[in-house]
């Protein structure tokens, strides 16, 4: 027999193979142990799923439910992948204007791939994307971004050897949002318009991330991961924001936070393993923890 180290993101995976796991977190060990103890560690389901077992309050209702938007993204039938690997199987997905749209899931399972897929990085092999009425399914990422969709991407990818400013510019087009916007939404975007983008700090490039996006003409924005790794402060600086941009465009984010994404989200997909397993008004999923439980625990 042989002693084996795995190193994997998929804990369903690690579950199953592991004698004992030891889970890091941002650069520090979180956990250690047995998978059955790993399974059902505070710390893991918050570091996976954004859990902080906080209690939650039941919605006043506005009865905005009752407006019927009109579709602005659909999806059907979407199957894509990297080179032979199939990742998403059938995926059917809409978002309509004026929503909030939330995919949820662990690691490994689609999320990011359903984003690149939208946005023409990735080819479909099988299904339909359409956006306001028209098939984009076949387009390259910049005729995508020519018909209204924006993206921001996990990682941000801003140019860390140009300015505020500077990274701003390059993205402004006509039809965009005024400059002056942008800093009213990100007010420390205007006090920091002369530092470089590699000595801003997490959520300052979050914040250039986002503001870049909306230099060119959008009616959808597609965030990944726009939560990741910013200090709780933060979060609730950029979840501000979001909540603003709300009022001038849709939105489709992925992210792993379940609560606080559930929290003003209008709609809320479930994936695992690459299909949608869920899909329906977020406040179903918020008040269910049998139901999160089910679709997204770990174990």
């Amino acid at each position: 027999s042989h002693a084996v180290l795995l190193i994997e993101h998929d804990i369903d995976r690690v579950l199953a193979l592991s004698d004992r796991i030891t889970v890091l977190h941002q650069g520090s060990v979180i956990a250690e142990g047995e998978p059955s103890a790993i399974a059902n560690d505070p710390k893991v389901l918050e570091a996976y799923l954004g859990r902080h077992g906080s209690k939650r309050v039941q919605p006043v209702s506005t009865g905005s439910a009752a407006v019927e938007r009109r579709p602005l993204l659909t999806l059907s039938g979407v199957d894509a992948g990297y080179n032979a690997s199939r990742i998403l199987h059938g995926i059917d997905l809409d978002v309509r204007e004026g929503e909030v749209v939330a995919v949820l899931g662990r690691n490994g399972v689609g999320k990011t791939t359903t984003l690149q897929t939208i946005m023409g990085l990735l080819k479909p092999t099988k299904g339909t994307i359409t956006f306001d009425g028209h098939n984009v399914t076949s387009l390259s990422p910049d005729r995508i971004n020519r018909h209204g969709i924006a993206i921001v991407p996990e990682g941000r990818r801003i140019f860390p050897n140009l300015t505020v400013a500077e990274n701003l510019a390059l993205a402004q087009r006509e039809g965009g949002w005024p400059l002056e916007d942008i800093y009213q939404l990100f007010p420390k975007l205007r006090t920091r318009q002369d530092a470089r983008g590699e000595n801003l700090s997490g959520g300052e490039r979050q914040m250039l991330a986002i503001g870049r996006a909306l230099c060119a003409p959008q009616r959808l924005i597609l965030l990944d991961e726009p939560f990741e790794g910013l200090a709780p402060s933060v979060v609730a600086e950029v979840l501000a924001a979001i909540e603003k941009l709300r009022e001038r465009t849709s939105i489709l984010l992925v992210e792993h936070k379940v609560d606080l994404v559930l929290d003003f989200a209008d709609k809320a997909y479930v994936m695992v393993n690459g299909e949608i397993v869920h899909a329906g008004p977020s406040s179903v999923l918020q008040f269910d923890p049998e139901l999160q439980s089910k679709l997204l625990g770990v174990g």
